[in-house]
């Protein structure tokens, strides 16, 4: 068996009582399952998952109805490096799946029960298959979704035409969808609500016309959607902090 690797088979309803340990490790589930507790946290372990467990963090594990067995390994320091690199948070104990594990998993058992002039090698790059995998789905988890196509074209008609009035029945219309689907679904992607996005873009069309000096600001504003110059200068001034003229002004 390769150094800091070791196969662990519990036997069903096993439990283990809060403990921790003293080094880092990672733990590969081959088959059954468990389930963890650290402090009010509360995970669910089976086959194809991959965990790593930070050093002194208290935990407690009950085991299913079936045997469990788990492949558990120490990690190099400079794979901990590569995966922290990659903005691993390793002190919250991430736990990942992928389809990809128990691959590597059935793998790297067969390796270390091989027991032959080439197994240590072999499963060291297998190990290095799992971290590099674990970086990688942690990466995935982590990268905000794409927002659907329906939405792009909410975005794309407030891009087209953003001095225009219309009320989210036009936007509803637009996607295709119910007007509070819309609304909730483009504050979750975007960050903002359709109004303050709207707003967003009209001060931001607004600051490009003002780089004209012979641009009146009153008409910049109804130009841009705003209902008056002091309409205008009231949101200009809470988003950069300047009144029109002064941005101008600066802008010279």
């Amino acid at each position: 068996m390769p150094p800091r690797t070791e196969i662990r088979d519990y036997p069903a309803f096993h439990a283990m009582p809060p403990h921790m340990h003293d080094t880092a490790s990672m733990n590969i589930v081959l088959r059954g399952g468990f389930v963890e507790r650290m402090g009010r946290a509360e995970r669910h372990y089976s086959r194809g998952y991959v965990a790593y467990f930070p050093a002194g963090v208290v935990h407690s594990q009950q085991f299913g109805s079936a045997d469990t067995r788990q492949i558990v390994f120490r990690p190099e320091d400079s794979w901990l490096d590569y995966l922290v690199d990659c903005k691993a948070r390793l002190g919250e104990a991430p736990c990942l799946n992928s389809l990809a594990f128990p691959h590597l998993g059935d793998r790297l058992f067969h390796e270390i029960r091989a027991r032959d002039e080439f197994a240590d090698i072999a499963c060291e790059g297998i190990l290095l298959e799992v971290v590099a995998q674990f970086g990688r789905q942690y990466a995935a988890a982590r990268r905000p979704p794409k927002p659907p196509a329906w939405l792009n074209s909410v975005r794309d008609f407030l891009h087209a035409r953003p001095a225009a009035a219309f009320r989210m029945t036009d936007l509803a219309r637009v996607a295709g969808r119910h007007e509070v689907h819309v609304a909730r679904e483009f504050r979750r992607f975007y960050g903002l609500s359709v109004g303050a996005y709207l707003r967003k873009l009209r001060l931001e069309s607004a600051a490009l016309k003002l780089a004209d000096p012979r641009a009146a600001i009153c008409a910049i504003a109804l130009e841009c959607g705003f209902s008056s110059h002091s309409h205008l200068c009231r949101e200009f001034k809470r988003r950069f902090g300047l009144t029109p003229a002064q941005y101008r002004a600066g802008h010279r």
